[in-house]
């Protein structure tokens, strides 16, 4: 391989230090987020969003990751779904990065304290107050003790157990360096600009090292060395034992990033945008690699690849060998707000920030749209608009965008009527009902503003973020699902009508059957729920292979839902049987849409599907440039639909599309596994059956003076 692209992901912000478990690469992001990618493919698993920066490092220990955030707390997440198990709540921020060791996490807090809690359940088990902030100086373990170093100019050794002070040894400056331990000795950097060395259990001096500027980064050690960067620009590798330089390698600016040592390579970041992987020996060039912005942060190195944050907002996975890119998968621009068709006007959200109003009739039979050519008006909220997908009433655009707020837009000429802020970002469609705007924010809030001048009616406040599940409003009745995994339903003035716990997230948004007076919503533990709209009470739940984070639609007695485990199913809508089922190329979260006996959906394959409703025939398929999660429109013999590849397309009639990006009348077998699940499915009942009547006829045999009770027994 040489110079191709491995993987890179853009998020929202400057990206901390990754960490790699199992496949998986985690990491924090300046947009208050962590995320978690395949580390093959670089495909997103899932993201958790806290209330501030995450700049602290994620520990990774029994299947639990656990990170810090600027909001204070610190957080338990599972490592495959995402889901919070539990925070903790300090004084303020924490950048330092966990450490996990025998049931129990260590960090520290900018509150001036150093914390162990109990890995289980973040239960404290003992702090310990230092004499200024531990900023960016993570805890290291070992032998028993936990060393950390602060602000206040101190490096700190405590007792591990009970959280006893062993010894402090004071610099000239703030120790914003995490310590290096190894065979009974400290290293650590200072802002004096010296790499120190200390004897482990006494913390007694054996030698220092001067560099030419404060010295930020944390070192690494092996093979006798211990290896440093310097703000003076220089990567230093310099004799474990006495303090020598071995050798010194200039980068372009300061270096505040951790190295890392592979084999016979030093990796190591530079405030110059570069990332160098050096020879270990000689401190030779073995290669560089130039991202977009300086890089701070501590590589990672697994699977032969280098993960790597960059203050671009860039994650990238770079070969080892070479320091070619492996794959690249940008978020920056993309589209997976769906559209909203309204008097001949399309008005969708992007990444980009902006609320774009277009001509509906331009473009149609598949033409594709640059927005930005093209809008009739465009509004820039400043953050992403990102999932929440335009609500229109009597002329007014209402929607939701990353930086907490809902803005209410004219729809003719995009001026802002009003905006209310909420605690956190706004990812959730909003719901307009009567002179109401409903609408859930991840500050784990559910909002009712008035619509004609966004003033707060009322708030009813979750556990956990309302992330992309939207309202629906039956009776009067809203009804909407949290990260908590509750399905809500609140009476018109906010007050709690019922919950109904399920099994995992409920990112879905409910649609509800007003003939049977049931409401229907997906859910992150692979299931589809029927609920009694009235009660909550359970009525059926059918399970996929996979996360159903679609939108169910409803028609013709069944409930159509996407999953991603790549199909989309349609169920009875009365008792949740499987009517059928079509496979895609990956992942469905696009919410289907219905007209005219047609199911409308996307898939994350890229491509926009149209089957029977009835059959599951396909009548046609069209490919776009992106995963499609947006969900579609339908409006003037049209399809209106956004996709990753940063665009919305119109989509009318293939049988007048002259495009080759058409695909009809394709082949949908019945998958294999489906075929045997029915096939036992079917025998297991027929078994039951039997069982059932060999028991009435056989288990009560009468007996002359109970005759009359058998009798009765055999006909129950």
């Amino acid at each position: 391989m040489s110079n191709q692209t491995l993987w890179k992901f853009n998020t929202g912000g400057q990206v901390g230090s990754p960490t790699y478990s199992d496949g998986i690469v985690y990491v924090g992001s300046y947009d208050h987020r962590v995320y978690a990618f395949n580390a093959d493919t670089g495909e997103r698993v899932w993201v958790y969003a806290t209330g501030g920066i995450v700049v602290s490092r994620p520990a990774v220990a029994e299947g639990v990751v656990y990170v810090g955030s600027e909001d204070y707390n610190l957080y338990a997440l599972d490592g495959v779904t995402g889901r919070k198990l539990w925070s903790y709540s300090t004084g303020y921020y924490v950048d330092s990065d966990p450490a996990v060791v025998d049931g129990v996490v260590f960090f520290g807090s900018e509150d001036n304290s150093v914390y162990a809690l109990k890995a289980d359940t973040g239960e404290l088990i003992w702090s310990y107050a230092t004499e200024a902030e531990i900023m960016l100086s993570s805890v290291t373990l070992s032998e028993g003790m936990v060393y950390v170093g602060s602000l206040d100019k101190n490096i700190y050794a405590l007792n591990m157990t009970s959280g006893e002070l062993v010894w402090k040894y004071t610099t000239d400056a703030t120790v914003a360096s995490t310590p290096a331990v190894m065979d009974g000795m400290l290293y650590v950097g200072s802002s004096d600009g010296y790499l120190y060395a200390l004897d482990a259990a006494t913390g007694s001096l054996q030698w220092r090292f001067a560099t030419g500027a404060a010295v930020y980064s944390s070192p690494a050690v092996s093979g006798g060395l211990v290896f440093v960067g310097s703000m003076d620009s220089c990567v230093y590798a310099v004799d474990a034992a006495r303090g020598e330089l071995v050798w010194s390698y200039a980068t372009g600016a300061g270096v505040a990033s951790a190295p890392i040592v592979w084999g016979e390579r030093v990796f190591v970041g530079s405030d110059d945008s570069k990332i160098y992987a050096l020879n270990v020996k000689d401190g030779g060039l073995v290669w560089s690699f130039l991202s977009g912005d300086q890089i701070i942060s501590r590589p990672e190195i697994a699977q032969g690849r280098v993960f790597m944050g960059s203050s671009d907002g860039k994650l990238y996975a770079l070969d080892v060998l070479d320091g070619g890119l492996v794959w690249s998968f940008a978020t920056g621009k993309k589209v997976d707000s769906s559209p909203t068709v309204w008097e001949g006007l399309v008005f969708v959200g992007s990444h980009d920030g902006k609320v774009y109003a277009l001509n509906a009739s331009t473009g149609m039979a598949g033409y594709d749209w640059e927005m930005h050519n093209s809008a009739i008006w465009s509004y820039d909220t400043g953050d992403m608009v990102m999932f929440s997908s335009p609500a229109i009433s009597e002329g007014v655009v209402y929607v939701g965008s990353y930086n907490g707020k809902i803005y209410a837009l004219d729809a003719y000429t995009g001026v802002c009527r009003w905006s209310y802020q909420t605690g956190y970002a706004v990812v959730c469609s909003p719901t307009v009902y009567g002179e109401v705007v409903y609408v859930g924010s991840e500050d784990y809030s559910f909002y009712a503003l008035n619509a004609q001048d966004g003033t707060r009616l009322w708030k009813y406040e979750t556990k956990d973020q309302i992330m992309v599940s939207s309202p629906a409003v039956f009776g009067g009745v809203i009804y909407f699902g949290s990260n908590d995994g509750y399905l809500y339903a609140l009476n018109p003035d906010g007050t709690l009508l019922w919950k109904t716990q399920l099994g995992g997230y409920v990112v879905s948004s409910p649609a509800i059957s007003e003939e049977k007076g049931v409401v229907y919503v997906g859910c992150y533990d692979h299931s589809l729920y029927a609920l009694n709209a009235v009660n909550g009470e359970l009525i059926w739940n059918y399970s996929t292979r996979g996360t159903v984070s679609s939108s169910p639609a409803i028609a013709y007695n069944k409930v159509y839902v996407g999953s991603e485990d790549g199909y989309l199913y349609a169920l009875n809508g009365v008792d949740g049987t499987l009517v059928w089922i079509y496979q895609t190329g990956d992942s469905v979260s696009s919410s289907p849409v219905i007209a005219d006996e047609v199911v409308v959906f996307g898939s994350s394959d890229g491509k926009v599907y149209a089957l029977n409703a009835q059959t599951a025939e396909l009548q046609w398929s069209y490919q776009t440039g992106g995963a499609v999660v947006s969900s579609p429109a339908l409006a003037n013999n049209a399809i209106y639909v956004g996709s990753y590849d940063h665009l919305i397309y119109a989509i009318g009639n293939p049988d007048n599309n002259n495009g080759n990006n058409f695909q009809k009348n394709e082949n949908q077998s019945i998958p294999l596994w489906l075929i045997l699940l029915s096939v036992a499915s079917i025998l297991l009942l027929i078994g039951v059956v039997v069982l059932i009547f060999w028991v009435r006829q056989h288990k009560h045999q009468p007996t002359l003076n109970n005759k009359q009770t058998a009798q009765t027994k055999s006909r129950g």
